[in-house]
């Protein structure tokens, strides 16, 4: 069974969300026993880092716009693949007739914050999502919040949706003892002070990194040689928000993938005051970590938190101010105790049953 997807965004050196999803999903499937053989789909000059397998990469010699308009024609004229399955964008999955579509649900900010997105990527998704989500054979939702999201936004049936969450590699995501020399190098890379908060995310507006920054000037009198880090690629409106830090707050800008496991271990807290996600995987990262992770109490966070991180009202700033304070001022048996259950949490959470379940989708509607 021959399945295509756009494998653009797990091309790329620094993956975000969807890519990193695309990246996992596929390395998973790979390394399974899986029947599938995947069609992947990118742009020239694209490099893929995948363990061998049934797998074939086609390029499509286009850009934009474009670019989809290619990957229609090719799929509706040949028909050289069984499926396809929609991981990136709903403009595909709106046209394409002659092969069947799954498609990824990731999330619904454009709907529920349309002020948090470029103006073309608000518009495209206005005018694809419907008709896309109708004519696709299957949905599968990362999280159960965003299944409720799709039937509330666009009457979909719940039967049509399957949820199949993200996942966490915790043989790599793990606490880490760095030597002393392996600190020093990683502390220079990033500019990152002895004693800090974490927050890793993209830069900007609906990642709420303002909370962060407002609920650590509160406490930091507390804390004299605490410093906030704030990691991650600049997005949409980022300049405001750096203009809105002081000289205790360090952006570090994005952190490669092998240094995620060592800067998660090194925070003291990890902080995700995100406002909407369609999962978020930085926290299950954290936690995976064992660094005593604070969500907000919004969209998925819930579902990936559990009982065992904290969870804030954004509507109380003074409950993140608490949660902080609460986990900086933990004692090593307590700390201790706290890594012991986010690690078997976290555990729960893996890509390879994200792609268990991602296949036995796919191979019902084929």
């Amino acid at each position: 069974m021959k399945v295509a997807l756009d494998y653009r965004e797990a091309a790329v050196a620094n993956r975000a969300g969807k890519g990193e999803h695309i990246y996992q999903l596929t390395k998973s499937s790979l390394e399974s026993d899986s029947k599938l053989e995947w069609v992947l789909l990118v742009s020239p000059g694209q490099k893929l880092r995948l363990p061998q397998g049934k797998f074939q990469t086609v390029e499509i010699p286009a850009s934009g716009a474009f670019w989809h308009i290619l990957v229609v024609l090719w799929l509706s004229i040949f028909k050289p693949v069984d499926l396809y399955f929609a991981t990136a964008s709903v403009i595909i999955p709106s046209f394409v007739i002659r092969v069947p579509v799954v498609t990824t649900l990731f999330d619904f900010t454009t709907w529920r914050f349309p002020k948090t997105h470029y103006a073309h990527a608000h518009w495209i998704e206005k005018m694809f999502m419907s008709r896309a989500l109708r004519r696709s054979k299957a949905l599968i939702a990362i999280s159960e919040f965003t299944k409720q999201e799709a039937i509330e936004l666009f009457g979909i049936e719940p039967d049509k949706i399957t949820v199949t969450p993200l996942g966490v590699d915790t043989d790599f995501f793990k606490p880490q003892q760095l030597s002393a020399e392996q600190q020093l190098n990683i502390s220079t890379k990033y500019n990152l002070p002895a004693e800090f908060i974490l927050c890793l995310a993209t830069i900007e507006p609906r990642k709420n990194m303002i909370a962060a920054i407002e609920s650590f000037r509160r406490i930091s009198k507390q804390f004299p040689n605490l410093k906030l880090v704030l990691a991650g690629g600049k997005g949409w409106h980022a300049t405001s928000i750096i203009e809105q830090a002081n000289g205790k707050v360090i952006f570090t800008g994005y952190i490669d993938d092998q240094d995620r496991p060592a800067i998660y271990s090194l925070a003291k807290v990890f902080v995700f005051p995100s406002l909407y996600e369609g999962f978020g995987l930085p926290p299950l990262e954290a936690m995976a970590c064992g660094t005593p992770t604070v969500v907000s109490d919004r969209a998925s966070l819930p579902e990936v938190a559990g009982k065992i991180a904290a969870q804030v009202s954004l509507e109380q700033p003074k409950q993140l101010d608490e949660a902080l304070i609460k986990y900086l001022s933990l004692k090593p048996a307590q700390k201790k105790e706290w890594q012991i259950d986010a690690r078997a949490w976290s555990k729960k959470f893996s890509w390879s049953n994200t792609a268990k379940q991602t296949i036995e989708v796919l191979t019902k509607v084929s």
